[in-house]
């Protein structure tokens, strides 16, 4: 469902996630955390998938920043026995995140996951992990906000550490391109969804419009927009690096391993 580097398809199966609470993008999300898990949910699973071993690897702490609805918060949960911090600014989201957590998540599992209604950049979480998640959120920020959120994320994890990310769309569509998001049945109702893509200045606007048909009939429909930044693979290592991180390769399918390296050990002086 992911594609990136490529100017026929959709950079995005599913829309950017925690944009930050007050932005317009933001409030959008009353619109896009109804039909999130009903048409998305099957575009996660190979990622969620992809980081059970990190998670099951984890010995610090987790921190997923973006978690959105926690479709990949429920994996990484269910992988590790480490304290897992879910980051998600955005209020709709998150409450569907709540959700998810609470009571299934009840007990010893539950005693593990803190929720934070921020950003990355607010967090208080200084070395307080060895793995990081971030899924469909960096190419929503300006090039600005995506540099301050590496320099969080190198914070957060200690020496050795890795982060996980996807890999953002290398360059602008050359023409609009439209992509159907599937439909699921519920009942007397079928939801469908489809997204759009095209070329705006500089960034690349994904125009989501999504339908709710009984017999055949649309009974309602809603819609929302959202812009992302193209960013290539050599851009985004040196932004990396100059935070202080290090991207090492691939994960299948469509995530890139970012490290934060162990510092040298300084040489051993003889009085």
């Amino acid at each position: 469902m992911h594609i990136r580097g490529e100017t026929r398809r959709v950079p995005y199966a599913a829309p950017p996630k925690a944009l930050p609470e007050g932005s317009a993008e933001g409030r959008a999300y009353t619109v896009s955390a109804e039909f999130y898990d009903l048409l998305h949910a099957r575009s996660y699973h190979r990622h969620a998938l992809a980081l059970t071993g990190p998670a099951a690897a984890a010995r610090v702490g987790i921190v997923e920043v973006g978690a959105g609805t926690g479709l990949v918060t429920d994996v990484l949960i269910g992988a590790s026995c480490v304290p897992v911090h879910a980051v998600e600014p955005a209020a709709a989201m998150r409450a569907v995140l709540l959700s998810r957590l609470h009571p299934p998540a009840g007990g010893f599992v539950g005693d593990r996951v803190t929720v934070h209604p921020c950003s990355a950049a607010e967090l208080s979480l200084t070395g307080q992990a060895d793995l990081a998640v971030c899924l469909r959120m960096a190419s929503c920020l300006p090039p600005h906000e995506r540099r301050g959120l590496w320099r969080a994320l190198a914070d957060l994890l200690v020496p050795g550490g890795l982060l996980f990310l996807d890999r953002p769309p290398a360059r602008l569509p050359v023409r609009p391109t439209r992509r159907s998001l599937g439909e699921v049945r519920l009942g007397m109702d079928t939801y469908r969804g489809q997204v759009t893509a095209r070329a705006e200045h500089d960034r690349i606007r994904c125009d989501y419009a999504y339908l709710v048909c009984r017999q055949g009939r649309v009974v309602r429909r809603a819609q929302e927009s959202f812009l992302l930044w193209p960013l290539t693979r050599q851009a985004l290592g040196a932004e990396l690096a100059g935070a202080g991180l290090v991207l090492e390769g691939e994960l299948p399918p469509d995530l890139l391993r970012v490290r934060r390296p162990i510092p040298a050990a300084a040489p051993h002086r003889t009085p």
